[in-house]
């Protein structure tokens, strides 16, 4: 729910409309015997115990072990975590209420199933966890599970600061407006935490820094301190001119369990056929099978674009992986994202279509218009298309043509063509206008080149028109 808060400095996730629950049911006793008994079960649980004596939230070695271990079982990771928690372990446990806290729908903050799962989470809190004391301070806060109470919210922070814990001080620096400026440096306050190599405060100074030499100075000082996102930042910011140093820096973020680095490397071992001469030239060889346990650990600590290409690829048959709709749309459906407007409008693209889950219409025009309404581009074009067909909803091609003006507004050019191509067709509510169809078309050409008269010919020719996710 908030261990990703620190990256961001985002006080509490969008709530919208969910799909499903956001855990599966509990394992058989049968299934968590079958984990516990697993030769690299002890190497998983170590992990686990690593972070309790830690106090970290970092689960990338716990799900990468899982991974190894399972040839990417993606539903194995509730299954050892379930094991794990039997035995005892505080961060398997904060694991499992933490994704059952993710993305509340709004109307079941204070639901019996909310407060049961708060519940766990205080009692996580109060054996010291500080993660979860972090996640506690939040519910507080927001009234997640508990009723709202500034004043608690504000003690369990303060008490999950008084280890010194680098996580929970940036929290409190954060929230209480004291790192808010590049300049925040200089305050005693943060000044302490420098000193004290808190490369939490480190990285949160290179994002506040206006001038690239300063970003640079900061994000080395983060990442000598030991932080993985800034040795992500500076892999990045090195890829172009120094690819070799950039792939030095991208293993230790790897090594480091930072999420983004996951998926960029495993981009470049599933890179089979040498597509993408930078990964050449950097030195990364082509691995398809260790890229995809990278991309998959990835997805489970709720990195977006990981959960996108693997749901892309489960559903079309891409990076070697089979099609099966069903794990798309667990995919398309992470507990921490499922609110996110791309995976919402991939979740509705697979109920409108029935793919991988019940067909469900009324749900997926649903997600697709809360979706648009916030200004998602690809929702708003795949909306238009079923106002246009009126295949799901009551057909209005005026409707469809003010959603496609809205998608290209938002900077997705080949909203034009297909605002050429309904122009030109006429429909319900729109009459036929050849003149205006060129227009648009050359307005799509801007961008596209001759990639707009191609797609649009092929609009034509087929005579339909059905977007693709």
């Amino acid at each position: 729910m908030f261990t990703n808060l620190l990256r961001s400095c985002v006080i509490f996730p969008i709530i919208w409309l969910s799909m499903s629950p956001a855990v599966p049911p509990a394992s058989s006793d049968v299934a968590l015997d079958s984990a516990a008994s697993h030769p690299k079960y002890n190497e998983f649980y170590e992990a686990l115990q690593k972070q309790v004596k830690e106090n970290s939230a970092d689960f990338g070695a716990a799900i990468l072990c899982i991974m190894e271990a399972t040839d990417g079982d993606e539903k194995a990771v509730d299954t050892w975590m379930q094991s794990a928690a039997k035995q005892g372990n505080i961060a398997a446990e904060h694991w499992l209420v933490n994704m059952a806290l993710s993305e509340i729908p709004v109307d079941k903050v204070l639901s019996p199933e909310v407060r049961a799962s708060y519940q766990r989470l205080a009692k996580l809190a109060g054996k010291g966890f500080v993660p979860s004391m972090l996640d506690a301070s939040m519910c507080l806060r927001q009234g997640i599970g508990v009723q709202k109470d500034e004043a608690a919210a504000n003690k369990m922070l303060m008490d999950a600061c008084k280890g010194g814990d680098f996580m929970a001080r940036t929290h409190w620096l954060v929230s209480t407006g004291r790192l808010e400026f590049f300049s925040s440096r200089t305050k005693p306050e943060v000044d302490s935490e420098i000193k004290r190599g808190n490369y939490f405060v480190m990285f949160r100074l290179s994002n506040l820094a206006s001038d690239p030499a300063q970003k640079v100075e900061w994000l080395k000082k983060a990442a000598e301190a030991g932080s993985p996102d800034a040795y992500f930042a500076l892999s990045a910011i090195n890829s172009a001119k120094l690819p070799k140093e950039s792939r030095v820096l991208l293993e230790e973020a790897v090594r480091l369990h930072n999420p983004e680095a996951y998926f960029v490397m495993a981009s470049g071992l599933l890179d089979v056929k040498g597509e993408n001469a930078a990964v050449r030239e950097a030195g990364i060889q082509p691995d398809p099978k260790r890229g995809i346990i990278l991309l998959k650990t990835a997805a489970a600590l709720g990195h977006l674009r990981s959960c996108l290409s693997l749901g892309h690829g489960y559903l079309k048959g891409l990076l070697g992986l089979p099609k099966d709709p069903q794990k798309a749309f667990f995919y398309f459906n992470h507990p921490k994202l499922r609110n996110t407007v791309a995976l919402a409008t991939a979740r509705a693209y697979m109920l409108l279509h029935g793919m991988g889950v019940p067909q469900d219409s009324a749900a997926g025009i649903k997600l697709l218009e809360n979706a648009a309404d916030v200004g998602h581009a690809p929702a708003s074009i795949m909306l238009a298309a079923e106002y246009f067909s009126g295949k799901h909803v009551k057909a209005d091609a005026r409707k469809a043509s003010q959603l496609l003006t809205d998608a290209a507004a938002a900077g997705a050019s080949q909203a034009y063509v297909y605002l050429a191509y309904i122009t030109a067709k006429g429909g319900a509510g729109l009459p036929a206008d050849s003149s205006m169809a060129r227009s648009y078309l050359r307005l799509a050409s801007l961008d596209m080149g001759d990639k707009a008269k191609q797609l649009y010919d092929q609009l034509i020719t087929k005579d339909t028109w059905e977007p693709e996710l």
